[in-house]
């Protein structure tokens, strides 16, 4: 594998303050968080593939009203359908079983929120070039839709798990990637397995690896830390200035 099978350090992590301003819509079904520019406009736009804590989860909806400020409408279904991993599991002694909760929303639930959402922003909402982010969890998809056909023009994941070797064999499409130091769901062996098939395939690619954080930091590291905080918003300008150059350009 890429990346391994999501463990503690998947649900823990620092909740952030701040209201969002983006508005909920359904989409075939699922409900969904959008976040548009302030000019409105829809022409190029990012699918939000969530960390296990889902769209309800503050930090996820303020990236998001984030990468809309920077001129990109976002789209965030909600991937779990209500059921994601609670923000109390951050409290200490908290005992949620994330190993019992993981085998409830299977990769192809996943798929087929993730197909719609696309399909919506092309058909619905005009898009004519979409980027997709994925965090922890949601980097997986990331990397399962920028497969031949699927749909995604762009993508950038930060600590993904779970991201096995054919996945990223198969995409077609420019990938970049924040990678933590301390992680052992990607790994120093893992970053290097990663960066070799890569190098094979030829798309563009690229990979950063971020001193001094910890897996989760580009979603719910602790602001406090300014060795953190930078990082964090380090990881938000590349995934811009990657789309800024593989969608815009």
């Amino acid at each position: 594998m890429t990346s391994k099978a999501p463990g503690s350090c998947c649900i823990s992590g620092v909740m952030h303050d701040g209201e969002s301003i983006g508005e909920f819509k359904d989409i075939a079904g699922t409900e969904t968080y959008l976040s548009y520019p302030p000019d409105k406009k829809t022409e190029y736009g990012i699918v939000y593939i969530c960390d296990a804590f889902g769209m309800q989860f503050v930090n996820n909806r303020l990236l998001a009203d984030s990468m809309a400020h920077a001129g990109y409408f976002v789209v965030m279904p909600d991937i779990f359908h209500g059921d994601p991993v609670p923000t109390d599991a951050f409290s200490p002694g908290a005992t949620f079983d994330f190993q019992k909760w993981l085998p409830k929303h299977p990769k192809e639930q996943i798929d087929s929120i993730v197909d719609a959402a696309i399909k919506a922003m092309r058909s619905e909402f005009g898009v004519k070039k979409i980027g997709a982010v994925g965090y922890c969890f949601g980097g997986k998809y990331v990397v399962r839709f920028l497969a031949e056909g699927k749909g995604l023009d762009a993508g950038f994941i930060a600590h993904p798990s779970l991201v096995v070797r054919e996945e990223l064999k198969a995409i077609r499409g420019p990938l970049s990637i924040a990678a933590a130091e301390i992680d052992h769901v990607m790994s120093p062996e893992n970053r290097h397995e990663s960066e070799e098939i890569l190098l094979k395939l030829g798309v563009p690619y690229q990979l950063t690896l971020y001193g001094a954080v910890e897996h989760g930091f580009a979603v719910r590291t602790d602001l406090s830390d300014k060795r953190k905080k930078f990082a964090m918003e380090s990881a938000y300008f590349q995934a811009i200035r990657w789309f800024d150059e593989w969608l815009k350009n």
